[in-house]
């Protein structure tokens, strides 16, 4: 909450230095008042707001497309376990946990950009996107155990 408070009030500071260059250059007759200044730095707020919310809510639908598929794919891995033999068996349970314990962290990961602030998003996002390469890693390790057809 300090760091979205923070950015909030740089991001306000930057907008009430540009005012002034805005009045200086002649853009409008009319007198800027303490009101105006409020309002419109309100409404860039809001509009920060609602972008970083929309960025959210598309990188989540995203990864949970993303997660819906790779859990399609763990489910039919797990039932190409039989086909294996004994040894194959074995290996593959275990890159089976391994990708469940990956698609876990994966879940975190996403569930963390709902408290993300703008300023700590891309940030979450980049650690977000790094367990889904992860994740796709251990699927990938998890085939490689499967007989070839």
């Amino acid at each position: 909450m300090k760091n979205y408070v923070g950015g909030l009030w740089g991001f306000v500071g930057i907008g009430l230095l540009t005012i002034p260059v805005v009045v200086a250059a002649g853009a409008s007759d009319k007198p800027v008042t303490g009101d105006t200044v409020i309002r419109e730095t309100q409404e860039a707020v809001t509009a920060t707001k609602d972008y970083t919310s929309q960025q959210k809510d598309a990188f989540q639908r995203k990864g949970q497309t993303e997660l819906d598929a790779m859990q399609v794919r763990i489910t039919q891995l797990r039932g190409q376990v039989t086909h294996a033999s004994a040894e194959a068996r074995a290996d593959i349970r275990k890159a089976i946990g391994e990708l469940e314990k990956n698609k876990d962290l994966v879940n975190k990961k996403a569930q963390d950009i709902h408290s993300a602030t703008a300023s700590s998003l891309e940030q979450v996002k980049s650690k977000t996107a790094a367990a889904m390469d992860d994740l796709r890693d251990s699927l990938t390790q998890a085939l490689s155990h499967l007989p070839s057809r």
